[in-house]
């Protein structure tokens, strides 16, 4: 499996980079506490709309499944045990 790491700041990224990186492999959107931070949610917002098919994985309190996630893991916590049960689900 290949990944590559994007930070989602809203200030540093333009969608279309996002988008172009992620062409032709899966797309994993992973947010923290996505409730607190309004200006990632737009962005998450954003790109599931162009990728309905990324998947959004919650490392913090699932109080806010975005709109579009078709696909959605909750971990209920940013410990690295619940980083790596996402990561088993996500390669089975």
């Amino acid at each position: 499996m290949r990944v590559t790491a994007v930070d989602v700041d809203p200030a540093a990224h333009d969608l279309a980079v996002l988008l172009d990186e992620s062409n032709g492999r899966s797309l994993v959107l992973v947010v923290r506490d996505l409730h607190r931070r309004p200006e990632q949610a737009v962005k998450v917002d954003a790109l599931l709309a162009r990728r309905p098919d990324a998947i959004v994985v919650e490392m913090g309190v699932p109080i806010c499944r975005p709109r579009g996630a078709m696909a959605y893991i909750a971990t209920h916590g940013s410990a690295r045990v619940c980083a790596e049960a996402a990561a088993e689900v996500l390669t089975r």
